[in-house]
């Protein structure tokens, strides 16, 4: 296969959990040398459920491997004199430094952006905390809950309730440490960029607040300038929305004039919803929700299947709402060969999510099942950091790995 686009580029990942990770993730699939760094206790990470086979154990953990592909995985414990000795070297050594530790916690043991970028003039270091490194905030932890709603967003979740008073809530899963992975890597990638015309490196600050604020933009612009409110929604907005079908739920968006017209048409153009009181969408808002039962009748005798081949066929934003199981069978994912296969030594053999883009000269690719807790300790401290046979074990007899 060809190359990946980031080939020849050396990343430490000193990173836990999901927002460094997965940035790391990002770029070793792009074809980036990642070695992730881990404590002797192993990342975080390992101890989150769901696992494979339905036992927990550290090398299981769905969270990890999927977050870890295509790395190279060491140990080490910085809190020892040779830890922190090999960790210079690997500053050294690298190209990028992904961290996602406490802003204070490198530089309380002397690996300040100063120092490290003394050591390695072309070191891109990209630093990824809750609030950023400077500010108020700056020393202050936080996780998927409190950033959600520091950032914004949660004031704006559920967005369909049926009580408007109940109180916002965070989004499912981790999309928190995801969003800023992706932050984080765009921002690495362009350093690496800058860093071909200038030969320095760069220090890049992410903020996780920031790139959730920078998520829902839209809705404080729309609160700034249009006097609309920043908040949730009812059931059963103008637009339609989440509707029940006969086997699931079906989301459609009818804002405009036009995609209504075609959804009257798809309900077969019925004498309750025709007429010039439903040409405007100023004068459908009055209305809606006269109908809303008809619609919902109507709706209760489709498939999700039928209707959402029905809907696009007239150019109707509509889409079911899929469970784990669609979404693994869907057919769209297939034709797209989203799904990849990846043997692992203890997990086994499970498909993982791709990418959501292809390149076609370099494309990505999951090179290896994540690595086994100090899996190449070895190879890595000898082959890359330049450590003698007897300079390992002196490490290994240090405690540092």
């Amino acid at each position: 296969m060809a190359g990946g686009a980031l080939d020849g580029i050396k990343v430490v990942e000193f990173a836990t959990m999901v927002s460094g990770p997965y940035c790391g993730k990002l770029l070793a699939d792009m074809g980036a040398d990642v070695v992730k760094v881990e404590p002797r206790s192993g990342d975080p990470s390992r101890e989150c459920g769901p696992f494979c086979n339905g036992q927990a154990h550290p090398e299981r953990s769905a969270l990890f491997l999927y977050l870890n592909t295509s790395k190279r995985g060491v140990t080490l414990d910085l809190e020892t004199a040779e830890g922190r000795e090999a960790f210079q070297r690997f500053i050294t050594w690298a190209d990028v430094l992904v961290d996602n530790y406490p802003p204070r916690y490198l530089e309380g043991l002397g690996f300040s952006w100063d120092s490290m970028s003394a050591l390695n003039p072309a070191l891109v270091y990209t630093s990824i905390t809750p609030y950023g490194r400077t500010g108020p905030r700056a020393d202050v932890k936080g996780d998927e809950l409190t950033l959600i709603h520091a950032g914004g967003l949660g004031n704006l979740m559920p967005t369909r309730a049926v009580d408007i008073d109940r109180a916002p809530v965070k989004m499912g899963g981790r999309p928190v440490g995801y969003h800023g992975g992706v932050t984080a890597a765009l921002a690495t990638i362009g350093a690496l960029m800058g860093r071909v015309k200038t030969g320095r490196g760069r220090a890049i600050d992410v903020s996780l607040q920031e790139v959730i604020l920078a998520m829902i933009q839209p809705n404080v612009a729309g609160n700034r300038y249009h006097g609309s409110s920043w908040s949730r929604v009812p059931d059963r907005p103008p637009a339609t929305g989440r509707m029940k079908s006969k086997d699931g739920y079906i989301i459609v968006g009818a804002p405009e004039d036009h995609h209504f017209s075609a959804l009257v048409e798809l309900m077969g153009n019925p004498d309750w919803a025709t007429g010039p009181q439903w040409k405007s969408m100023a004068s459908r808002i009055n209305r809606i929700m006269d109908i809303a039962p008809l619609m919902d009748e109507w709706m209760s005798q489709q498939t999700n299947e039928h209707i959402y081949h029905a809907g696009a066929a007239k150019r109707i934003a509509m889409g079911p709402i899929n469970s784990a199981r669609d979404v693994m069978n869907s057919r769209q994912y297939a034709a797209r060969d989203y799904f990849v296969e990846l043997d692992h030594p203890e997990a086994g053999r499970y498909k993982y999510a791709g990418w959501p883009y292809h390149m076609s000269a370099t494309p990505a690719r999951a090179r290896s099942a994540s690595p086994l807790l100090g899996e190449h300790n070895h190879e890595v401290y000898c082959n890359c950091l330049g450590y003698s046979a007897e300079g390992f074990d002196r490490l290994k007899r240090s405690t540092a790995i």
